[in-house]
């Protein structure tokens, strides 16, 4: 016998799945509401999108009361159907069956234009805004998709910085040198930030992420040709100085600290400068410090972030970033490398020379800071380091001359690498309190410039290795310049 009637089981699963459709829609409005109010979109375009979600939250919310409201018929249905019965389950007035359709038809009709409409509405502001509201949505898919990504992040970044930390007492049992004061405190607030950032990822469900001191992720840029010496500037890069010097080794750094911000180098950039005397060509890679001071990682990784990651004597993403630049440069394996840096270039530069990876790819033979605390930096031996500083330069004692945890006062330990370090004299008409003075990358080549024809300056530019990277020939002389950057 067919039936014609309701099923009641069935119909009491319809109401269900009604009712947690109902739920869902209410979710859903809920749940995207906030986070497009607060939504770091800002302008015209943005401020019309956050409006005209008000109208498609209304849809989502009157779509949940059209699902509420047939959930709520279909038990009334049922209800009926189970007083029709007269205890005759499974049977029903004739036409029961129709009702139901009726019904369900009715909903389906009614829900389908709510959707209908908070499509159509979709597609006008999309239309309207020039697709700028695709973006908008996009952001929206990112921040729930990455929910379990920043979870995944912040996690990791907990765990890298107890890595770090244990790295630092492996080397201590490895060596027989313990940490430095200012490693164990620059990787104790590491960790300390990546426990807060995992902390409000965990409490907000992965929706927010502070990325308070987290080194990232490293980028960096195809390589970008400079003219040499009196070549005039290309794309607003001006050309690298000859090097014909230390001094004017020194000035491509300088060249690179102007490059942040031009094409190609929206961040920071490195400079790579090729000298080619007839032996096959030498490498000068030149290293700016700090142009940004923040405690959020941000897109450029010469910054307050950068700093802590490498005074913890960690690869920071800054480090990375360089490498990875040196890579796209084509730097071959066997190529004599010199890498130089003013403060946290120079921590930079030493942190790369100090990594044994680092060295199996590139034969790093010479290393020269200015205004950089290196003095905990594990640099071989037989890497001519040069360190230089201004006598009331404080940049390069930050770490404390390497001195070491010894219970109740520290005590001092010798540099962990074999640096020549020349304090050159203070700059003209530079005191001690003048801070911003002495640690003036422009006044550190003046200092060279005046100095370096005699004394540990001298030795050290006539070293063999050294004399590899200088040369007063234009023509044998071909510069790059690459933008580095982080990514979160």
């Amino acid at each position: 016998m067919s039936l014609h009637g309701m099923d009641l089981a069935q119909g009491e699963q319809l109401a269900r799945e009604l009712t947690r459709a109902s739920q869902r829609f209410a979710q859903l409005s809920g749940q995207l509401t906030p986070f497009i109010t607060a939504a770091p979109w800002r302008g015209p375009d943005g401020e019309q999108f956050r409006s005209d979600w008000k109208a498609h939250s209304r849809m989502l919310l009157a779509t949940s009361d059209a699902l509420r409201t047939a959930s709520d018929a279909v038990r009334e249905n049922v209800r009926q159907q189970q007083d029709a019965s007269s205890g005759h389950t499974g049977a029903a007035q004739p036409g029961g069956g129709n009702a139901v359709a009726t019904l369900i038809g009715s909903f389906l009709a009614d829900a389908g234009e709510a959707a209908g409409d908070l499509w159509d509405g979709t597609g006008e502001i999309i239309d309207t805004v020039g697709g700028k509201v695709s973006d908008g949505l996009g952001w929206l898919a990112h921040q729930a998709s990455g929910a379990v990504s920043n979870l995944g992040d912040a996690g990791g970044d907990v765990f890298d910085g107890l890595g770090d930390m244990g790295g630092l007492g492996w080397d201590f049992l490895s060596t027989g040198e313990p940490p430095s004061i200012t490693e164990l405190l620059a990787g104790g607030t590491g960790l300390l930030a990546a426990g807060m950032n995992a902390s409000v990822a965990l409490s907000t469900g992965g929706f927010i992420h502070p990325h308070i001191l987290d080194d990232g992720s490293p980028v960096a840029g195809d390589p970008q040709t400079l003219g040499v010496g009196p070549d005039p500037a290309q794309n607003g890069h001006r050309s690298t100085p000859v090097p014909s010097s230390l001094a004017q080794i020194m000035g491509g750094v300088t060249a690179a600290y102007d490059d942040g911000g031009k094409a190609g180098t929206p961040d920071a950039a490195v400079r790579i400068t090729a000298v080619d005397k007839g032996n096959g060509p030498a490498y000068i890679v030149t290293i700016p410090g700090t142009s940004e001071w923040n405690v959020r990682s941000g897109s450029n990784p010469m910054d307050t972030v950068g700093n802590l990651s490498s005074a913890a004597g960690n690869m920071s993403t800054a480090s990375q970033a360089v490498e990875m630049a040196m890579r796209q440069a084509g730097i071959p394996s066997g190529a004599p490398v010199m890498l130089v840096g003013h403060s946290q270039g120079g921590m930079t530069a030493a942190n790369l020379a100090a990594d044994p990876e680092f060295r199996s790819r590139f034969n790093v033979t010479n290393v020269m800071t200015y205004g950089s605390p290196i003095d905990s930096t594990r640099i071989p031996s037989d890497v001519k380091t040069l360190a230089l500083q201004h006598p009331f330069d404080v940049v390069p004692r930050l770490d404390l001359g390497n001195s070491k945890p010894g219970g109740p006062v520290p005590f001092p330990w010798e540099s962990s690498n074999g640096a020549t370090v020349v304090t050159l004299p203070s700059p003209p008409g530079s005191g001690m309190g003048d801070v911003v003075a002495n640690h003036d990358y422009n006044a550190y080549v003046t200092s060279v410039e005046a100095n370096e024809s005699s004394g540990a300056l001298a030795a050290y530019r006539n070293e063999p290795s050294t004399q590899a990277f200088i040369t007063a020939e234009p023509s044998q002389v071909r510069s790059t310049t690459s933008g580095i950057g982080r990514k979160e």
